[in-house]
């Protein structure tokens, strides 16, 4: 009996009324990761669609499908449990036009959500799925996230500049759109302001697709735009503090502040995962990534670190990418006080640790560490001993294979004598 530990996550699935546990083994002796594929029990609502979002609540799992619809599941507890929908809402959309959903997010440490839509529609939930309060922003938001702790989440899009709002407040009020150009919407506490002019004095467009607070600050948040930087915004100030173009095709389509301080990964819309110092807004290096990662996930350090890791590396990093794959990645944190030279250069810094197919393309959730136990420990070759070694045979089978041959040998031999018979017989038939 071999006890191991894993790092656990809830993922969509690609099939609609399925929920997806992923159980990575912790770095050691190879492992394939355990899938299980949990079918979804809606009773008296509707069947679940395919998972777009996925949230973790103080309640269970928050889950948006594509057909628009927000559903609370309880979370199983048991391997022989299924997720169960409490609670269900639909969403409004407008019956032309494409929409998707763009965010959904936690506030008031995980009590409440909120969720947003490709058209502007944002909607608060407390508890359940049934929505608390909505309102519209002034535009397509592309982009919904939060510290966690508090009421404040943050929301940026297309021609929608960055901006911080207070739950509490924001659906409680209706907003108005006769205001003036700086005029802030009742529940906005902070809006950030556009960048200059470019070189040539033109007006660069507001087009932000990611964002996320920095870990342990409700004032410090990052944002990636679809021009492919990176931008650093503190609160107290509209302007970014930190302006870098990143990306190598398109625009920074996810970010994720990792668990160092001046960490974080990002991923653009090539194949492109790294690491960026936020002191330097230099690119420290790549995370080995094969399709378009949609969504990354920083991951704790668990206490014991996991002993096959150096001291410098952690399993730091999820994703699940366009090509319907969850990976694990090791990640070398930046350190406090960077060394002179090129720190990328000394040695490998990430690695994929693990990976499992066929998952669904949307957000997840990390569910935490946990413990397996297997009967068999994993097979571990011997110095000097061939992995593909057979097995032994006892005396029985070797008789029977030694038989066998006989066989085989004295079928040979008659069809060879039979070949040698065929010309005879063609030439007494000439004759």
């Amino acid at each position: 009996m071999t006890t191991y530990r894993t790092l656990d996550f809830w993922t969509p699935a690609l099939h609609p009324s399925t929920l997806l546990s992923v159980s990575v083994a912790e770095p050691g002796p190879s492992r394939d990761p355990v899938v299980r594929s949990l079918p979804i029990k809606h009773g008296e609502y509707e069947a679940v669609g395919a998972i777009k979002r996925l949230v973790k609540t103080n309640e269970g799992l928050l889950a948006a499908d594509d057909a628009f619809r927000i559903s609370a599941l309880t979370i199983p507890v048991a391997e022989d449990e299924v997720p169960i929908v409490t609670s269900q809402s639909q969403a409004k959309v407008p019956s032309q036009g494409l929409s998707v959903w763009t965010g959904l997010t936690t506030v008031d440490d995980g009590a409440a959500a909120i969720s947003s839509l490709s058209t502007g529609r944002l909607s608060l939930f407390r508890g359940d799925a049934a929505s608390a309060g909505s309102f519209k922003a002034g535009g397509p938001v592309l982009t919904l996230s939060s510290p966690g702790a508090g009421s404040l989440f943050a929301l940026g899009g297309k021609e929608v500049e960055v901006s911080v709002w207070d739950a509490s407040r924001a659906f409680e009020g209706k907003t108005s759109d006769k205001r003036k150009k700086d005029e802030l919407a009742p529940g906005e506490v902070w809006r950030a302001k556009n960048v200059p002019h470019n070189n040539l004095q033109l007006r660069q467009p507001v087009h932000h697709l990611a964002s996320a607070f920095l870990p342990g600050s409700s004032s410090d948040l990052v944002t990636g735009t679809k021009s492919g930087n990176v931008r650093r915004y503190d609160t107290r100030q509209r302007k970014p503090t930190g302006d870098w173009k990143v990306a190598r095709e398109g625009g920074v389509g996810a970010v994720a502040p990792g668990s160092a301080e001046h960490e974080l990964f990002f991923a653009d819309h090539s194949n492109l995962v790294a690491a960026l110092d936020l002191r330097t807004g230099r690119v420290l290096y790549t995370v080995p990534a094969n399709a378009t990662a949609n969504a990354l996930l920083a991951l704790p350090d668990p206490e014991p670190r996991f002993a096959e890791l150096a001291k410098s590396a952690a399993a730091g990093l999820a994703s699940i990418s366009s090509d319907a794959t969850f990976r694990l990645f090791q990640t070398t944190p930046v350190p406090a006080v960077m060394p002179k030279g090129n720190w990328a250069t000394g040695g490998k810094k990430s690695t994929v640790l693990s990976s499992a197919y066929g998952v669904g393309v949307g957000s997840f959730v990390f569910a935490g560490f946990g413990s397996r136990t297997e009967a068999k420990p994993p097979k571990e070759a011997k110095e000097g001993e061939d992995e593909d070694e057979d097995e032994e045979v006892d005396d029985d089978e070797e008789e029977e294979l030694w038989e066998g041959m006989d066989d085989a040998g004295s079928d040979d031999e008659d069809d060879d004598s039979s070949e040698d018979e065929a010309p005879a017989k063609k030439q007494r038939r000439r004759q």
